[in-house]
Order: structure tokens, then C-alpha cells, then sequence
């Protein structure tokens, strides 16, 4: 309704009008093609929903053709370090968990990180082979660790001595500190390991097993435990000698029988 104040109302938004219109090329762009009023901006949203579009008469801006999934295939598996994430080092005092070794104690020798194996010194004993350097004092078949994998072996608490896992805690000075899960303990450092004879004496065996030709596959040769003939002839020799051996004995015994017979009849 008109008041004693609407003549005063429609000049000053006409004032404001007017004063938009000429600071509009000055003013920061909010939307893009310049910038738009209030009151225009509701007009528009007004004739938006007036003249809307129902949704299915919509036209998607989908793609009409999906992409392909991933194939899974393709994906590059990640290794993962084991040894590492449960925290396990070189000289540490594990406990094997599952096997024909299973609750033997030992100390780690070395890890290998590509295998995620362990060799544990003086447990897993399966493998042997001849000394490559025999000699007095030296025994002639040795044996050596076979590797086991990372996840059959447990460290063991310190104070409980139980199987547990290990956890990493950084001190107050920076230091990583692995902790027993079991008791709460700080795990003691690793003892130091030093060179394994038996591994050593492995790698000279395989060196000299690469070294020696291979014979190629395929029947057998004939002179493969000797010349043939030649054990012929000994076993010709042998049936030979056997044989006058018997005749002689029987030779023997006979007149031993016949002397019997003249006494008892004579």
C-alpha cells in the first residue's frame, strides 16, 4: 500500500539502480558473464522454476559408452618387507612356530628381504652334501640351515619368554625402541652375528658342482661301471674257479666213502 515514505523508496532504489549500472563494468565479476543483481538473480531462478524441465525429458551428460572396469590383472603387486613389519632383525632369539621343527629356539642369521625368508642358525638342518675340502679332523658330510619363512618364526618376550609380537615407540631423544607387546618391555638389542661356516662350505659345494659338466641326459653308456667284456670275463672266472672248487671237494669225499664201505663189509 502506498505510505507517506513510498515516493522516497522508489528514488532511492532507483538512485541505487542507476549507481549499480554505473559501477558494474568497475565491479569484480561474481558470475560468469559479469556481474548480475539481486533482484535479477531472482527473477531468473523464479523463471527457472516456472518453465522447468521434468526430469526425465532431461538430457544426461553421461557418456553413452562406460568406461571398461580395471582389469585386476594389470595391477602391480607391491612386495612387503615382513621382516620389517614385525620388526624382526638379524640376532634376534626366535621360536619356530609350525613343522617338523616346530618350539626349537634359535638365532636369526641372515634375512632375505626378496623371499620374505629367515635362516635360523642350528634349526631346519635338512640339506647335506660332501665337504669340498675333506681332511683329517673335518667330517665328511655337512649339514646346513634350509631357509624358513618369516611368518613361522615369533620373537620372544624378555621377561616372559612367551611368543609375542613387537611394537615400535620413539624415546624422549628420538631413539626407536621396539616394545614386547606381551609384558611391556623394551625388546633387548640383537646379539652379534658373525660368519656361518656351514654357508660358506654350501657356496664353495655349489661352485664346484656349476663348475663340473653335466653329462647329458639319455640312456645310460655302456661303459658306465667299466668295460663290459672285461666283467664278463670275470664273471667267467669266477663261475670257473667255483666250479673246481666243488668238483675237487666232492673228488675228496668220495674215497673217504668208499674206505668206510670196505671196513664195514670186510
Amino acid at each position: 500500500l502506498p505510505g507517506p515514505h513510498s515516493h522516497y523508496r522508489g528514488c532511492a532504489s532507483r538512485v541505487m539502480q542507476r549507481c549499480l549500472a554505473l559501477l558494474a563494468p568497475h565491479l569484480k565479476p561474481r558470475i560468469k558473464g559479469g556481474f548480475v543483481p539481486f533482484f535479477r538473480r531472482i527473477q531468473d531462478e523464479e523463471k527457472k522454476k516456472r518453465y522447468r524441465q521434468l526430469p526425465f525429458l532431461e538430457v544426461s551428460k553421461e557418456p553413452s559408452m562406460w568406461k571398461a572396469p580395471p582389469d585386476p590383472r594389470d595391477r602391480r603387486l607391491v612386495k612387503v618387507d615382513l621382516a620389517r613389519e614385525m620388526n624382526i632383525k638379524v640376532g634376534d632369539r626366535v621360536k619356530v612356530l609350525y613343522g617338523s621343527e616346530k618350539g626349537k629356539l634359535g638365532v636369526i642369521g641372515r634375512i632375505d628381504p626378496d623371499k620374505n625368508q629367515v635362516i635360523v642358525t642350528g634349526v631346519n638342518l635338512k640339506r647335506s652334501f660332501w665337504h669340498p675340502e675333506p681332511g683329517p679332523g673335518k667330517p665328511s658330510i655337512v649339514s646346513v640351515e634350509c631357509p624358513i619363512h618369516v611368518t613361522n618364526v615369533v620373537l620372544l618376550d624378555p621377561v616372559t619368554k612367551q611368543p609375542t609380537r613387537v611394537k615400535r615407540r620413539y624415546m624422549m631423544n628420538g631413539e626407536c625402541v621396539r616394545i614386547s607387546k606381551v609384558s611391556g618391555s623394551a625388546m633387548p638389542d640383537p646379539v652379534p652375528v658373525g660368519i656361518n661356516e656351514r654357508e660358506d662350505l654350501w657356496k664353495k659345494h655349489e661352485e664346484r658342482v656349476l663348475r663340473e659338466e653335466k653329462s647329458r641326459r639319455g640312456p645310460m653308456k655302456e661303459d658306465v661301471f667299466g668295460n663290459k667284456a672285461h666283467f664278463q670275463t670275470l664273471v667267467r672266472l669266477v663261475r670257473e674257479r667255483r666250479a673246481s672248487e666243488s668238483a675237487r671237494e666232492a673228488a675228496e669225499a668220495q674215497p673217504t666213502s668208499r674206505s668206510a664201505v670196505g671196513d664195514l663189509f670186510g
